[in-house]
């Protein structure tokens, strides 16, 4: 007998106001894959243009129990927890099946709903970080250092001992101090601020986590444009002469296990914002949409509306 589920489904590219609960059959996963049972699933803001029909299909980030596997599948078992990614929109649902190359097996302390949120946003912070390579010799300046990109990648970057210059608003100045990184206030006069914060020391690498004017920024303060790596302005990048790596320059699977260790081990800090009912899709998303809360936003698909 067929197994039924539901899931969040679209029928046209016009915004939040599509997205709609559905009844569908379980799906069966193919020789490849497995099949997750949903235990949360977090949003990422390149899905927003996505609902309005662009042409990228960003990922779709979920955690969750395995409870059938493929023929072909050796390393993911029945039972087992894992994390990963699905590149649609399936994770929005209460079963997915996912590729087993792109699951890791979760961490037995890893809350579900952190481990929900690592794949894309917090490696795209692996990826930046990695793409600059700061060290015990660096000063680090990154735009939107408390977002979910910058704060990953600052945290790395504290631990692989860099000084971090983090722009950020006055509402996350303590919070960046709390790990490690030097609050430097955005917006105008930014410049001279991060010049003052750093002082006698030479700035030598730049991540941007923003887009706008911060590649120019980042130039005018003699940083190498090697040494110098932007998540959004890709445009830019290309013009500049600088880096554009993210989620998919990170290192694959065994970066993403490392970012859960490091998660679990309380290493590294992954706000999580808000939670929401499967049901409650389109008011996850004019959350996500009107930035109405800080963090990671959630759906839970086994909660009852």
């Amino acid at each position: 007998m067929e197994t039924a589920m539901h899931a969040v489904r679209y029928d046209r590219f016009a915004g939040i106001d599509e997205l709609y609960l559905d009844e569908l059959p379980a799906p069966t996963p193919v020789a490849d894959e497995v099949l997750v049972q949903v235990e949360a699933a977090a949003l990422n803001p390149g899905a927003l243009p996505a609902l309005h029909g662009s042409s990228f299909t960003p990922n779709r980030d979920l955690a969750g129990r395995v409870i059938a596997v493929g023929a072909e599948v050796v390393d993911v078992a029945v039972g087992d927890e894992v994390l990963g990614w699905v590149q649609s929109w399936d994770a929005h649902a209460e079963q997915v099946a996912v590729p087993a190359t792109q699951v890791v097996i979760k961490p037995a302390r890893l809350s579900w709903d952190i481990a929900a949120s690592l794949a894309t946003t917090p490696m795209a912070g692996v990826g930046a970080w990695k793409a600059v390579t700061p060290g015990a010799d660096d000063v680090l300046v990154i735009s939107g250092a408390s977002g979910g990109v910058g704060l990953v990648a600052a945290q790395y970057a504290v631990r692989s001992g860099a000084r971090v210059l983090g722009l950020t608003s006055s509402r996350h100045i303590e919070l960046l101090r709390r790990l490690g990184i030097e609050p430097v206030l955005y917006g105008e006069g930014e410049t001279g601020r991060i010049r003052a914060a750093a002082g006698a020391q030479t700035m030598t690498a730049f991540i941007d986590a923003v887009g706008g004017n911060y590649l120019d920024l980042a130039l005018s303060l003699d940083i190498d444009p090697d040494r110098i790596n932007t998540v959004v302005d890709y445009p830019g990048a290309r013009d500049k002469g600088v880096k554009a790596l993210g989620t998919r320059d990170a290192g694959g699977l065994p970066a993403l296990a490392e970012l859960a260790e490091r998660a679990a081990s309380d290493d590294l800090l992954v706000p999580i914002g808000a939670t929401y009912a499967l049901s409650d899709v389109r008011a996850a998303y004019r959350a996500l949409r009107d930035r109405q809360v800080y963090g990671k936003i959630v759906l839970h698909p086994q909660e009852a509306a």
